[in-house]
């Protein structure tokens, strides 16, 4: 009672038994290329990310910077405006005051 197999029935199980090693094999295979490809992908996205991180940025520098150009020139021109309209600038800057003490001292 050495064995309780015949020998065909350990031959199958052996075979049985590479099979499930080679199965293995392809499965750990096949799972680093994916993983191999997926690296791959991200890599590719991240660089696309930057670039158009850089883009933006850019894009955005310029604006801020034709923004602060034209603040500039308004402020200047409102100066300017000021200093010519003292009188005026003064009569409609007690106007706003007096309308908005008023606004705020009446009753709802």
């Amino acid at each position: 009672m050495d064995n309780l197999y015949s020998s065909a029935t350990a031959d199958q199980a052996r075979k049985t038994a590479k099979e499930a090693q080679k199965l293995g094999s392809d499965v750990k295979k096949d799972f680093d290329d994916a993983v191999s490809r997926g690296k791959d992908a991200a890599s590719g996205l991240t660089e696309d990310a930057g670039d158009s991180t850089r883009d933006l940025s850019d894009r955005a520098r310029k604006f801020s910077e034709a923004a602060r150009r034209n603040l500039g020139k308004a402020a200047g021109k409102m100066s300017d405006y000021a200093d010519a309209n003292t009188a005026l600038v003064a009569v409609a800057a007690f106007g706003i005051g007096l309308l908005v003490g008023h606004l705020v001292t009446r009753e709802s």
